[in-house]
This record gives structure tokens, sequence and C-alpha cells, in this order.
């Protein structure tokens, strides 16, 4: 009855935890989502005998209900039923449109107040539920809930009420989906129900395959009743699912009427039809009934919702039903593939047209959509497609037709593969019209300024820009991009900022999701180089969010984006996650060809040795960054990555005395960036380390007075903490605080910690010296020494003279020290002076105390 929870039917699995989920949250509303088939009602009507007597009203919504009348008289006959006579509940009339009348509403709820206790109410399918008035009315009624009433709601969608709002007042409770998947548990006592014996590994395979869904695991059940050999059975669903699918199709699609049948089958090619593709597919005027009897009446069919009643045959049917008619005919699958090609074309849906017809194998409608629609799914970055697409036609096909071989060009490129998109370029020229399309030429233009923004040509970025300025202004967001890349390779940072967030706006504007991406990916970088360290490491989270939400995490932005947000943690002073982003992106790079992306690999390469460097594993990552700058070519860089690379190389070999290797750091930065301060800066911190603290100091005075100019914003702070190191040599330590405070000045707005976090020893006891005196950094200076107590700083490495480091090459062999004097030249008292200086640095007192302690730090392994 429609006031009635069904009952059980016999053999019903009862589920505690769901049971003890249902009771143990007491909000007013219960929110129960799942498709057709996943057991709602059963579990609601289980539930229901649960409670005591009269705690439960129950309605069983139907199409009808959305008269506003019908519905709200089920409501209130639900209601009564639960009410002792005399309660105010039974004299209620229901009105004409009552949901439009608030004084109705009211009585209703103030009726329920006056109950003894509490009450459920249970609206089961309220999916039914669709006309504006009765949702409204039950919108008014979660709105004005009296305390005693209990909302418990079970559809196959959410509802149009205000969840949001229930959710932040934790008004609501809810099961989904996967919350009503059977559990092995579960699904054991299902089977076993109806006389099934299943081996434990055999159940999990049934689960696996069904995914839990109840009405899969009962008409699999059905067929394992059937089968005395379980195991043969389920080897056939573990490989082709034969077993399965001849008892979908001979016991589930050939007990429908043979309309039923036909109509199936043809909707099977689609992951998702609505009313008007299902009538295109099968030529049936009914269509939009048929899929709503499919989801009715058998619970094959799901609503997935959106405009136009979207529906979907359930995975487990339709992937057999498909193949078994791709196996019985595949001439009718495919003629099917092309009328929803066509459908879906008329929709302006060039995509999952592209999609049907290259199943299809359709040349010439493959050729014929590519032809209309080849630049904004470029734009969109509808590469898989494109390359199903590509993949389907014959290789001359491809390589005597321009347009198709610009779009395999523009395909290499994003699979970082620019010698084969040269390849496929200039092949698409030479068979290039005289007089060339609208869509050919533009798509020409993207490829060339693709190449170039990947390889840093400018001339060639803005030709490719003004050419594609003249085509369309749907192109306004590419025209920008390309301006804006420009502007970047040129070191016009503010301007290329400026364009290329008028860029991102256009291109999400304009649904062109890739080129979008391509924008917060560059447009990170240029952050970086500009110091907005902040924003930089918001929108490379973004760009590699996006990436993996649609597919795109193995191409250049996604390399970019994780090398971006390496950069964002050594800034924070965080080596394991700038190693773990580093280490990502170095596996986005390395599935791509070796030579392609040199500059993106020097720079996480150098990231990430600096991660390891500063994580406790000095020599390893020192290594990796001098490897990094060895196998990098002869490609253009930009200004900020010569001098990250250069500087935070020297870094390390200066730190661990490879004075040679700081010594070529230094000198390949002056051959790509002479003048730049960052040389300045690394020569004055090798003669600290030298102990030529006045020197040092002397080299920096044009960088503490800013008259020369530094490439990299970040390298601001690090003069100031070298002045302040200089300071400290030289004992005056009121200048070293206030070098340290103009150093976190400089390093607060954009939250930067490094090297603030990696400060030597001295260092840190002067800034922990200054608490109270840092006036507006005084909060940061804080932060910094909180963050280096709580972190297991790696011990300082040590610096070792070039003769320390000779005597130490020395010390593991047996010769006496007079035999290391005479190899070197000195007397056998230098030697024993240079040894006690090893000594005091390694905190040693032996000889074979100090061996020992060299090899645990690298100090008697081979320089790179």
């Amino acid at each position: 009855m429609k006031i009635t929870a069904p009952d059980p039917p016999e053999g019903l699995v009862s589920r505690p935890r769901l049971l003890s989920i249902l009771d143990s949250r007491p909000a007013p509303v219960t929110l129960v989502c799942a498709p057709a088939g996943a057991g709602k009602t059963l579990l609601l009507a289980g539930w229901a005998r649960t409670r005591e007597a009269g705690q439960v009203a129950w309605v069983s919504l139907d199409p009808d209900d959305n008269d506003d009348r019908r519905f709200w008289s089920a409501v209130l006959a639900a209601l009564s039923s639960r009410a002792p006579a005399g309660s105010p509940l039974h004299a209620i009339e229901v009105p004409a449109s009552p949901s439009t009348r608030p004084d109705f509403v009211a009585r209703v709820a103030a009726a329920v107040e006056e109950l003894p206790g509490p009450l459920w109410l249970v609206l089961d399918d309220l999916h039914e539920l669709t006309a504006a008035e009765p949702v409204d009315g039950l919108r008014n009624l979660v709105r004005h809930q009296p305390a005693g009433l209990r909302l418990v709601l079970a559809t196959r969608r959410d509802p149009e009420l205000p969840l949001a709002r229930l959710r932040l007042g934790e008004g609501l409770a809810e099961l989904r989906a996967a919350d009503l998947m059977f559990s092995a548990a579960e699904a054991r006592e299902l089977v076993e129900s109806m006389g099934l014996e299943l081996a434990g590994d055999e159940l999990d395979e049934l689960v696996a395959r069904t995914e839990g869904w109840a009405a899969g695991l009962r008409l699999a059940a059905l067929s394992l009743c059937a089968t005395p050999d379980h195991r043969s059975f389920l080897d056939g669903l573990a490989g082709s699912d034969r077993a399965v699918g001849e008892f979908l199709i001979g016991e589930v699609l050939s007990r429908m009427p043979a309309p039923a049948q036909e109509f199936v089958r043809a909707i099977s090619i689609c992951g998702e039809v609505n009313a008007e593709l299902a009538g295109a597919l099968t030529g049936r005027p009914d269509a939009g009934a048929m899929l709503a009897e499919l989801e009715r009446t058998a619970s094959l069919a799901v609503q997935v919702g959106g405009p136009g009643e979207w529906y979907r045959l359930h995975s487990l049917l339709r992937t057999h039903v498909l193949a078994d008619l791709s196996a019985r005919d595949p001439q009718l699958v495919a003629a099917l593939r092309t009328l929803a090609a066509d459908w879906f074309a008329g929709q302006g849906e060039p995509m999952r047209a592209l999609e049907h017809a290259t199943a299809a194998r359709d040349e010439s409608q493959i050729v014929n959509l590519l032809r209309r629609n080849a630049v904004e799914a470029v734009l969109a970055g509808e590469h898989p497609v494109l390359r199903r697409a590509l993949a389907a036609l014959p290789p001359d096909r491809i390589t005597g037709d321009s347009l198709l071989g610009f779009v395999s060009a523009a395909l290499h490129l994003e699979a970082g593969e620019p010698r084969a998109a040269a390849v496929d370029l200039s092949l698409a020229e030479s068979t290039l019209p005289r007089r060339p399309g609208p869509e050919l030429e533009t798509l020409r233009q993207l490829v060339r300024g693709r190449m170039a923004q990947l390889t840093g040509d400018i001339e060639d970025i803005l030709h490719a820009a003004e050419k594609l300025a003249t085509r369309s202004p749907s192109l306004e967001a590419v025209v920008l991009f390309h301006r804006g890349a420009a502007a970047f390779a040129g070191g016009e940072l503010r301007t290329a900022v400026a364009r290329l967030r008028a860029s991102l706006a256009a291109a999400r504007a304009g649904g062109q999701d890739y080129l979008a991406v391509q924008c917060l990916s560059l447009l990170s970088g240029v952050l970086a180089a500009s110091g907005e360290f902040t924003e930089m490491a918001d929108l490379a989270a973004e760009t590699a969010e996006e990436n993996v939400k649609r597919g795109w995490d193995h191409g250049p932005e996604a390399a970019g984006a994780h090398g971006l947000l390496a950069f964002g943690a050594l800034l924070r002073g965080d080596p394991p996650h700038c190693a773990r982003h580093a280490e990502r992106a170095l596996q986005v790079l390395d599935e791509g060809p070796s030579t392609t992306a040199r500059s993106a690999r020097l720079f996480t390469g150098i990231l990430l040795g600096t991660a390891e460097f500063d994580g406790g594993d000095p020599v390893v990552g020192a290594r990796r960054m001098i490897a990094a700058r060895a196998e990098f070519g002869g490609t253009r860089l930009l200004a900020t990555q010569v001098a990250l690379t250069a500087f935070l190389e020297h870094r390390a070999a200066i730190a661990l005395g490879w004075t040679d290797l700081a010594g070529d750091a230094l000198r390949w930065c002056e051959k790509w960036l002479p003048g730049c301060g960052e040389l300045l800066l690394m020569r004055a911190r090798g003669q600290l380390a030298s102990g030529h603290h006045g020197a040092a100091a002397m080299t920096l005075r044009p960088l503490v007075a800013g008259s020369v100019p530094l490439a990299l914003p970040w390298s601001q702070v690090w003069v100031a903490v070298t002045e302040a190191e200089t300071a400290v040599r030289a004992d005056d330590y009121g200048h070293a605080h206030r070098a340290l405070a103009k150093a976190l000045k400089l390093a607060e707005p954009q939250r930067v910690r490094h090297p603030l976090v990696f400060l030597a020893p001295a260092l840190a006891d002067v800034l922990d010296a200054g608490l109270g005196r840092f006036g507006a950094v005084e909060s940061y200076a804080r932060e910094i020494l909180g963050v280096r107590a709580k972190a297991c700083l790696p011990a300082e490495p040590v610096v070792l003279t070039e003769r320390e480091r000779d005597v130490l090459r020395l010390l593991p062999t047996q010769r006496s020290f007079e035999e290391i004097a005479e190899d070197l030249t000195v007397s056998p008292n230098t030697i024993k002076t240079h040894a006690r200086a090893l000594y005091g640095k390694l905190g040693v007192t032996k000889r074979r105390e100090a061996v020992d302690a060299a090899r645990n730090r690298g100090l008697l392994e081979d320089l790179p």
C-alpha cells in the first residue's frame, strides 16, 4: 500500500552497519541517495520494523504525486496513521494547491509538534517528485520542521532541497551509493540466503565484478545457482565475463518483449542516452517512455539527471549486451555508431560525435568532423579523442592531408615530441593548398606558435600571434597567450602577467579548457620570476589539480606545475615536499623523449638536488645538481633559471668544500648571465667560506646598496642573510641583527622561510637573541624559530680547506704523517696542524675516527 512500508522478502539480508548509521545519526533529515537496484527501499523497510510501533510513517511516491493535493493527502494520511486519537492531524483538510498555502504547512508542522513522541516520515522514491508545487511544499516543511519530526528521503538523485545549508548546520545525515554497496560479508549472506555456497576468493571476485550492486549480485547469484561448477563459472567471469554475459543476455534480455530487447541493444552503444538520442538510434517515437519503463520496472536503466532526462544502462548489462551485439552483427554496431555520431554532431557535441565515428571507423565522417572542429578540439585539450581518430585513419591519409598533418603535429607537441611535430609540420606545409581555408591556416599558426613557445623563440611567437589575431575573435585567448609568452621570454614580466591573466579569462569564457591550463601553468612561472611566490604556488596547485581531473597529468604543463610546486616547497623550507613534487615532475619528463624539455629537466634536477642537500644528504644532492647541469645542452634559459641553477649548485659545492666545482658554477653563470647580481653573491659566499669575511663584505656592498640588479627576487633574502653572516664573523652583532631584520622583512610577505630555517648556529643565536626587537616582523621571527625547533635539521656540512682535503685523502692510507708531509712537500708539523684542524671540524680525536666520520659524511668519496 502507498502509506505502508513494503514487507521484506523472505531471506532479506540484515545490514547492521547501515541500520546503526540510520539510528546513530539523529539529524532532522536523512538522505538515502543511490541508483535503482541499490537496495534503498528494502533497507528502509527493514529498518522501519526495528523501530518502536507507531514511530515510522511511510509514503511510497509515484509520478501521480506531482499533483500537489494528492502528495499532501498521502503525507497527511501517513502521519495521521501514527497519531493518537484526538490529534489535530486527523482534523486537517487538504485544500487545493496546499503547497502555496503557508498556513497549511504551518498547521501540519504544529500538529506534528503536539505528538507525544518522535516520528520518522519516510518518503520513498522521492525522485518521482518533480513538479514545482509539491517540491516547494516539502522545502517549506524542511524549513519549518518541527522538533519531533525526522524526515527520511530515499531517492535516485539529490532532491531540490537546501542540502548545503542542512550540511553546514549538521541537519543532514547521508547514505550514498558507496555506502549501500554490499560488503563481502553481506554478499555472502545474500548468496547463502539463495542456497548458494561460495569460497572466500570466489565471493570476493563476484563482489568485485558486480561492484557490490545489489541487483547485479542477485542476477549473478541466480546464474551461479544453476551452475554446478562454480570455479569454471568464475574463471569465465574473471576473463571474458562470458558466463554472466550469457545469463544477462539469455535470462534477462531474452525474457523482455522483442521491442524492448531491440531497444536495449541499440542504446547499448552509448554510455548515456536521452529520449531524443534513443529515438534516433531505434527509430521509436516512444523512446522516452521506453527508457522510463526500463528504469521503473526492470531496474536495468538508471536516470543520471541533467536536462532531457538522461539514462544509462547498468554497466554490467551494457558491457555484455554490446559485446553480444558486436559479435552477432558488427555492421549494425557500425551503423548505430554512425547514427550516434550524426546525432551528437547535430547537437553541437563534435567530440562525442568524433568518438562514435572513430569507433565506426568511418573515415569520411572522421575527416569531416576534424575539418570543422580541429581548432577548438586542440584548444579544449581533447587530445585522447584526436589521437584515437587519427589512429583510425590510414597513415597515407594523414601525410597527404594538411589539416590532419597539423593535428598530428599539435598532438606530438603536447606529448613532448617536438622532432616528430616538426616532421608533421613540414609534411603538412608541403601539401598546403595555395589558398588554405580559415580552419587550416588557424591550425597551422597554432602549431607554429606552440612550437615557438616551447622553444622560447620570441619572434616566431609574436609572428604566430599576429597571424592568429586576423583570423577570428574566438582566438583572442590564443593571441593573448602567445603575446604573454613572448613578453615572458623577453623579460617583460608585468606585461606577461597582464596578458596571461586576460588570456586565462578569455579561455575560460570560451570553454577552451586546455588553453586555460596552459595559461595557468605559464602564469605561475611568470609569477615565480616576479617574486610572487604565494600566488605562484596557488596557481601551480590549481594547474596540477586540473591536469589530474582532466587526464592531462603527463604533459609539459603537468611537469611544469610540479616543478613550481617543488620550488614553492623549497622556499617554505620543506625538503620532503620539494623532493616529492620534483620527483613527480621528473617522472613526467622521463615519459617523453630524453631530448625534450631540457630546461625543465635542469630546473627540476636542481630542485631535487637541493631538497636532498637540505634534507640531510648533501653529497648526493650536490652531485645531482652538478649532473643536471652537465646533462643540460645549449638550450636557451630564462635569466631566473640561470641564476637559480648556478646559485644553488654553487651554494652546495662551497658548503662541501668543492671549490673547483663551485668555480665551474660561477663561470657558467657568468657565461649565460654576465653582470647579474648573483655573481657577486656567489663570490661573497665563497670568500666567507674561505674565512675572508672582510672581502666578502666588500663584494656584497653593491648588492646591499641595490646598485647591481639581481635576476631572482629570492636572492634578495640571501643577500641580507649573507650580510648578517659577514657581520657575525666581524663580531658586529648589532649589524647582524639589522641584516636579519631586513631578511625577515623581505621574506615575510611571500612566506619565504628558506634560508632562514637553515641558518648556521651562530646566526640562529643572533635571531633568538633579537626576539622582542624585530618590530613588524617579530611574529615571523618567532615562526622561523618555531619551525627550526620542530624540524630535524641536518648537520652543517663540514667545510674543509683545499690543503685539509689533501691531508684527508691520505689519512686512510698506512702512511705516517712524515710520509704524507713528504708527498705534499710540506713539513710534518704542518701536516699535524692540518690534521688537528680536521679532527676539530669532524668532532673526533683520533685518525681512525676521522676516517670513519669523513666516510659517513661522504667526504672521502670521489668528487663528481
